[in-house]
């Protein structure tokens, strides 16, 4: 156990999301699906960098308004199973829970936010004009960026990474797990993920993770 943390962070997609992508049912539910799994395709074929792919893939979203429109098809996405339960139960033992995502938006994680109840939520800031989104993006997150925007949370709430847990599957969590107390390799993409992590975890129910931490009596 790990009797200092105080903070766990999720990753989005294949944690908290159970699937590769949260993006791709919205650009479904847009028309946008053929123009999403084109950039996919050519991502994976090209083997673009992440900063690359989060550029491109933000294209797609120009025209797309950005105040709340898609907010009722966010609400409805199948998320991890026992996702919203293992939320509330960490919450309920007085863990400041969040989510740090490389793969939506600033768009995508607020109505997420709400519906978990999470205490942070960071991600891509996708960059607007007259209401709706522009193709360009403001902030990419990155791995480097997991770990700054989790160290800033962590300085702004006067705590330390010995008081932080992170949870996530691919090799962009690797930098945040470097600078977490503990990290959980959840269903990791690959050998790197888990070597990085404190433990690894594969389950098809995000419960899984509660038995490493303590409950606050």
């Amino acid at each position: 156990m790990y009797e200092d943390i105080k903070v766990v962070s999720f990753d989005l997609d294949g944690v908290l999301y159970d699937g590769k992508s949260a993006s791709y049912p919205v650009a479904k539910a847009v028309g946008l699906e053929k123009e999403f799994l084109a950039i996919l395709k050519h991502n994976a074929e090209n083997q673009v960098s992440m900063e690359a792919a989060i550029i491109e893939g933000a294209k797609i979203w120009a025209g797309i308004p950005v105040r709340g429109e898609l907010d009722h098809i966010i609400e409805t996405l199948p998320l991890m199973k026992g996702a919203e339960e293992t939320v509330a139960t960490l919450k309920e033992w007085d863990y400041l829970v969040g989510c740090i995502s490389s793969g939506v938006s600033q768009f995508f994680l607020s109505p997420l936010q709400k519906r978990l109840n999470l205490d942070f939520a960071y991600s891509n800031i996708l960059s607007e004009s007259d209401g709706v989104h522009d193709g360009f993006v403001s902030y990419i997150m990155g791995g480097p960026q997991k770990a700054e925007t989790i160290q800033r949370y962590l300085a702004d709430n006067s705590m330390r990474p010995s008081n932080l847990a992170s949870i996530g599957d691919g090799e962009n969590d690797i930098d945040i797990f470097k600078v977490s107390r503990l990290s959980i390799a959840f269903n990791p993409d690959s050998g790197r993920v888990s070597e990085a992590a404190s433990l690894t975890i594969r389950s098809k129910d995000l419960r899984s993770v509660l038995p490493h931490f303590i409950r606050d009596i």
